[in-house]
Formats: C-alpha cells, structure tokens, sequence
C-alpha cells in the first residue's frame, strides 16, 4: 500500500522529482499519471519519508519571484484620510494644496478662453444699439486687417493749407461738416418716438392696432355665449333669414329620408280628397315618367316641331348674313366729294378729313394669292403707303380716278416679277391659260 500512488502524495512531490526519468532495475519503480510525469518511491517507509521531506523543503519556484503581498492597515489609511481636511475643504500640507489651486486656475482659464472663443464664432460681437463691441479686447482672427496708407489726404495736414501757417493751438477751430446724407428709419427705438408728428402717427397705429386686434378676435371667436349672438352683424342677420326659412319647412324634410317609392307616392304629391297639390315638382316628374310610353308614338309631332325650330334658325342666319356690314356702305357714304350731314367738302381750305375704313371688297382668286388674306376677311391691315398718304391727296384720287375697290398690299417690286414671271411661264409650259386658272381656284379652296 505505500507504493500505491494517491493524488494527495502525486500533488506533494516536487517538480524536479517529476520530471526525472530515472528507471529501476528490479521494476519496482512504477510511473503514472501521465508520460510527462513521473513518481518514485523509496524500497521502505523511511525512504518516502525522506523524499517527501526532501519535497517540501524545496521550492518549485526561483527566489527572487517571490514578491510580498503588501497589507494596508487602517493605521496607514486614516493617516491618508488626515491629508484633507472636509470642513476647509483644502489639503493639510501647503505645497500640496498651492499646486492644487494653480491647476485649478489653469483648467479655469483655459475653460473660460475656450467658451469665449466658441461664443465669438457664433454670437453677435457687437452691441446691435450703438455697435459698439461687446468685448473690447477680442478679435476676430478672420477679420481683414487694416491697411496703413502712406499718404495721407491734403485736408488732414498739420498747417493750414490757404496759409501755410502750422496748426499750433491758437488757429479758430475747424466748421463742422456738411450734415449726414444717411437716411433714417423713421422711428428711433431709443427714445421710442417718431423722429416727426410723432403724437399724430402713435394715435394712429393704436386705431390700427385695435381694429387689427378686432379682426382677430372675430376670427377666432366668431359666436358671443353670453349674448347668444354672433359677432359678425351680417353673419347674425344670415342665420335669423335661414332660420325663419326653415321654420316653415320644419318636419317636411324628413320626406326626403324615406324610399322613393314613399316619396312619389299619390298621399305625398296631392290630397286625393281636394285634389290639392302638396308637392308641385315630384307631381310634374311623376307625370314626366308617365308620359314616355306616350312620348314614343308622338314621331310625327315631334318632327315637324324640330322641323319649326331648325326653319327658324335658318331664317334668323340669313336675316343676319343680309344685315351683314359692307364695304359698299363707306364707299357710297364718301363717293359724293363731300359730307351729306354737315356739307363740308373733302378737299379744298379747311377740307373733312376722311376716316378711311378697313374694310375692303370681295377679293378675286388672283388678289387673294397676292395679299395672302382670306376671302372670309372682310377687315384689311394697315397699310404704311395708305397711311403716308394725307386725306386730302387721298380725297382727290377718289374724286377725280376711278378704281375698284379692293385692297392695296404693299410688296417687294422684285417679288411681283419673279411672280408674273411664273406665272407667264407656267401658261406657256401648259399651253391653256383656262387650265391654269381652274388649277388656282382648286388651290384657293383646298
């Protein structure tokens, strides 16, 4: 039994005795555990003995990694707790605590610099009243700095420049100069005054004030719970009009609520006793829907009605084509030389001036292609030849030439030969001027 290994006796043995791989001869030496480690064990109980003394005088660990666990008393813990005093709140030892005060005014410092450098970036920096700076020693660092001018201006010399005499105390003093051109608000919010009729204009921005504050106020409260009236006049006279309309309906409009077939009921649309109509409108669209099987054998009638109609309309569209205004009218009003209401002449000393209409006659096909305006177009531009021209000389070539009357477009003199050129060409090349004329009234009325 004492050469039976135990865990007791394994954990016992020194490391140097492990790791031995010294071996008996005889086998009584027995190796357990595992590989790495291995026990021996004595012939006699002495023998153990003196390897498990052996074991535990020595070390498995080198001196000099021993370290000492170091104990804190409450002796050396009070005498800590000494070092600081809590009712003055400051450290027992002078140096200790004069250190303690310069870092603390260090931190603040730097603290009160850093604040006020941040509140410098993002604050006004000077009094928005009388722009005077609010910190006089600040500056800003991306602020421009000032240019010094090496020469400076005639008027800020030292002597008087009419005289040439020096500025040495005894000259009169300088005029003030010209006043301010500025301009002002009109209200100085120092004094809180108007810098003009400053009673005047306070009465009425109060007059201002109260009505803007009435308008408000009505907004928001437009019905008075203690008057049981609304605010507004016109809203209250509403109401008491809608109300008396009401009153005499009052109870007939839950008819609207029931089926249809209750509503166009013959009980609802008339009395059948008296045959007095109740409801006038559901009667006329009950009689409607019971006309439409009668409605649809009245063909014959209905057509010669529409037929009535359309003959009508026909006659009020030409009545209206005829009554249509004339180019002719103007002309046959000016034709005679002079004016048929004041017998004033068109032409000679103190002659009417004629007021040229802009309207012109029937164009032919050939006019149309050379002014470019439709058939349909009764009113002509303004021409800036026929404008040029007085009403007098334009008096005197109606009098005395006579034209048709149709419109005159200015044109280019070129464009009208490359024009008529084309067009003699084009006769030429087809050989019958008849076909060409029928081919620009195609054209015309395409």
């Amino acid at each position: 039994m004492a050469h039976e290994s135990t865990p007791i006796a394994q954990a016992q043995l020194p490391l140097s005795l492990q790791e031995s791989r010294r071996e008996r001869s005889s086998g009584e030496w027995q190796h357990y555990k595992d590989n790495s480690t291995r026990i021996t064990y004595g012939k006699t109980w002495a023998e153990d003995v003196q390897i498990y003394r052996t074991a535990k005088s020595v070390l498995p660990w080198l001196p000099d990694q021993q370290k000492l666990v170091k104990h804190v008393t409450r002796y050396e813990k009070s005498r800590e707790e000494r070092e600081f005093d809590p009712l003055l709140g400051r450290f027992r030892e002078e140096g200790k605590e004069l250190g303690l005060q310069q870092r603390e005014s260090m931190e603040l410092k730097r603290n009160l610099e850093k604040g006020r450098a941040a509140q410098l970036r993002t604050i006004q920096r000077f009094n928005i009243i009388n722009n005077a700076p609010m910190y006089p020693g600040a500056q800003d660092p991306t602020d421009k700095q000032p240019v010094t001018h090496p020469y400076r201006k005639k008027s800020a010399a030292d002597y008087n420049i009419v005289t040439n005499v020096p500025y040495n105390g005894t000259s009169a003093p300088g005029t003030s100069g010209c006043p301010s051109l500025k301009p002002y608000r009109e209200f100085n919010i120092l004094t809180n005054k108007y810098h003009d009729r400053h009673d005047e204009r306070s009465e009425q921005d109060a007059v201002q004030a109260k009505q803007i504050a009435a308008e408000k106020f009505c907004k928001t409260r437009i019905f008075d719970p203690i008057r049981i009236t609304y605010t507004n006049a016109d809203r209250e006279k509403e109401f008491l009009a809608r109300r008396r309309e009401e009153e005499q309906v009052h109870g007939k409009d839950r008819i609207l609520l029931l089926p249809s077939h209750e509503q166009f009921s013959e009980g609802r649309l008339y009395n059948i006793l008296n045959q007095r109509v109740i409801n006038s409108a559901k009667l006329a669209a009950m009689d409607g829907k019971d006309q439409r099987t009668l409605n649809k054998i009245k063909k014959t009638a209905f057509e010669t009605k529409m037929r009535e109609l359309g003959e009508t309309q026909q006659a009020r569209d030409t009545n209206i084509c005829l009554n249509r205004f004339a180019h002719k009218r103007h002309v046959e009003s000016q034709v005679h030389g002079y004016d048929v209401v004041s017998n004033q002449l068109y032409v000679g000393r103190d002659a009417k001036a004629i007021a040229h209409p802009r309207t012109h006659a029937s164009l032919s096909a050939w006019q149309t292609i050379k002014t470019g305006l439709l058939n349909s177009n009764r009113i002509a531009p303004k021409s800036s030849s026929a404008a040029r021209l007085s009403s007098n000389q334009q008096a005197v070539r109606d009098t005395h030439m006579t034209k048709p009357n149709i419109l005159i477009v200015e044109q280019d003199p070129s464009i009208v030969q490359v024009r008529q050129a084309s067009y003699h060409r084009g006769i030429c090349a087809n050989g019958s001027f008849l076909w060409h004329l029928n081919s620009l009234h195609r054209t015309i009325l395409c």
